[in-house]
């Protein structure tokens, strides 16, 4: 069961439903729909949903499921699908190492924008191989060594004498 203790949760692990409040809330008996509520009119119930919510030991992992995910219906972590699509783009730009990290060891976690571009900073960085990196980030081959690219130009912009280091164990690893 998925506690969070083990860093981020990976892709499709769902274990976390058992300790979600909604899970066995009286409420939800009475009301099978209460966290999809029809119309944005019903704000008690989507009032009751979101008490709920609030007590919820497993709140935060289900508002970044949802957050993930683009058709997340109804009441998730919290808020409401209109709710979620506003705080989305906040979302995309956390960048948290750990996530990083986790993805670069082997584990299948959701990355945001923000946290891809780091992994291929990182990834310029330290020589990581292109087919690695395609792996970790579910992409071609090619768009890494595209990505590398860019990524060695910033790099090369903001200090031109780490363009040729940086070249150079490029080279070494594609060859």
């Amino acid at each position: 069961m998925y506690d969070g203790t083990f860093g981020p949760r990976t892709r499709g692990d769902q274990t976390w439903h058992e300790q979600a409040a909604c899970a066995a809330a009286v409420e939800v008996a009475r009301d099978p729909d209460l966290f999809f509520p029809s119309t944005r009119a019903d704000e008690q119930r989507v009032g009751l949903a979101k008490r709920l919510c609030s007590a919820c030991q497993v709140r935060k992992t289900c508002l970044e499921a949802a957050l993930e995910g683009s058709g997340a219906d109804g009441i998730r972590g919290g808020m409401t699908e209109v709710e979620r699509k506003a705080a989305r783009h906040q979302f995309e730009l956390r960048c948290d190492p750990a996530r990083v990290d986790a993805a670069m060891s082997g584990r299948d976690v959701y990355l945001t924008g923000a946290e891809r571009r780091e992994l291929i900073r990182r990834a310029a960085r330290s020589g990581t191989p292109t087919l690695r990196v395609a792996s970790v980030l579910k992409v071609s081959e090619g768009h890494v060594k595209k990505l590398l690219r860019l990524e060695r130009r910033e790099i090369a912009s903001a200090c031109p004498e780490t363009l040729d280091a940086a070249e150079a164990t490029y080279d070494a690893i594609s060859a």
